[in-house]
């Protein structure tokens, strides 16, 4: 899932381990929500991670529709 955003970072940082729900930050600023089918490693800044139960209420965002991130306590 890609969402519109704000930001630019033209390096990238060393590759990392990700998570389903990571909310990556990616050098053209709009970032990246990734579902079930993500990959292994990333060398951008995560800027989040969705709660498992709300990952795959994610998954049904239709494009364009807008989303608001809340942040919580784990």
């Amino acid at each position: 899932m890609r969402c519109n955003g704000r930001g630019r970072r033209e390096e990238e940082l060393p590759s990392e381990g990700l998570v389903r729900g990571a909310v990556q930050i990616p050098p053209g600023g709009e970032p990246v929500l990734f579902l079930a089918d993500h990959p292994v490693t990333g060398g951008y800044p995560v800027l989040a991670v969705l709660l498992d139960s709300d990952v795959d209420r994610a998954a049904q965002v239709r494009p364009g529709q807008r989303v608001r991130f809340t942040l919580v306590r784990p």
